[in-house]
């Protein structure tokens, strides 16, 4: 039993799982500094292409206190570069702030 929205033949499914895969991220930080952000479709075909290689990888990685997470589909935006200038500051409240006196002191 297949739902409406779902592809039928075989191009079709194999394009939508790559563009599903192509929407999650594997990310590797360490601390605040975020590392590396690939497509999992890449994660997948390097695993594929050298499984060793990736799990020796994987283990070094957590024994050196990296964090390796998955982030989930629906976050489209792109990632923020560590060294992206922050954000202005929001600006200041003058709710209930008295107004100065310009009078008495020349």
């Amino acid at each position: 039993m297949t739902r409406f929205d779902e592809p039928t033949t075989y191009p079709e499914r194999a394009k939508a799982l790559f563009h599903r895969s192509n929407r999650r991220h594997v990310i590797v930080e360490k601390g605040e500094h975020r590392i590396v952000y690939l497509p999992l479709t890449i994660v997948v075909l390097a695993a594929l292409l050298a499984v060793w290689l990736v799990a020796i990888l994987a283990v070094i990685a957590v024994l050196n206190g990296y964090t390796i997470t998955l982030e989930p589909a629906g976050e489209d935006s792109p990632p923020a570069p560590d060294d992206a200038p922050a954000p202005p500051p929001p600006p200041a409240s003058t709710a209930g702030a008295q107004p100065e006196d310009d009078s008495g002191s020349a």
